[in-house]
């Protein structure tokens, strides 16, 4: 279990080591990471609510989470992002990803020591005269303790890479960095809790629950 947490450190180190370059003068992402590395299943389905207090930017967005096969899932996410400007109203915000489990920790014959995801990521918002979009990757890693209780707390951190596109202006490289936890009930209920290193630098909070 040392080993395995040693390991998925790694990623934490490694953004944290990256991300003032790639955070400067972003607008950053408004709906956070709230995602653990492994997938929910085939033909499972999850809904989540959450809030983001970010830097520039709070946020209050709903999701919509389909497994699609074992080791695949997507997740769309709708809401309001509202920009810290006098005068501002809040904007549509939208998003999309999609995760590929490459590592699973509870494959007993792999023995993996942590589990790990690459995926894909897409975020719209309208802001008012200026509108932001980022289209990316990412990589989330994430190790599963099971309590006395019978309950898990995952950590999470995912480290994403990508293009953002504000107004007019060309398309600028952006590097972002999440660390949050789950705190899973059971499988049927979880909370996270999530800190946010980007342009928008923040707290994320919310709840997802199985739908499917």
């Amino acid at each position: 279990m040392k080993k395995g947490i040693l390991y998925a450190l790694l990623i934490p180190a490694f953004a944290i080591m990256m991300s003032p370059a790639g955070a400067d003068e972003s607008a950053g992402l408004v709906a956070g990471n709230l995602s653990t590395a492994k997938v929910c299943g085939y033909g499972t389905g999850y809904i989540g609510g959450f809030v983001g207090a970010g830097e520039d930017v709070t946020s209050i967005f709903g999701s919509v989470t389909y497994g699609f096969s074992d080791y695949t899932d997507g997740r769309l996410r709708l809401g309001l992002a509202d920009l810290d400007v006098p005068g501002a109203d809040p904007r549509l915000m939208i998003g999309f990803d999609f995760k590929y489990q490459l590592m699973s920790y509870q494959d007993k014959i792999s023995d993996y020591p942590f589990d790990l995801a690459a995926g894909l990521l897409l975020e719209y918002v309208n802001y008012e005269g200026a509108s932001v979009s980022e289209v990316g990757g990412n990589i989330i890693g994430s190790v599963p303790f099971k309590l006395s209780t019978g309950q898990m707390v995952i950590p999470y951190s995912r480290l994403n890479f990508r293009l953002e596109h504000s107004g007019k202006s060309e398309n600028n490289f952006r590097v972002g960095f999440n660390a949050g936890a789950k705190y899973e009930f059971n499988p049927d209920l979880g909370i996270y809790g999530e800190l946010q290193i980007d342009g928008n630098s923040g707290l994320f909070l919310g709840l997802e629950i199985r739908a499917l």
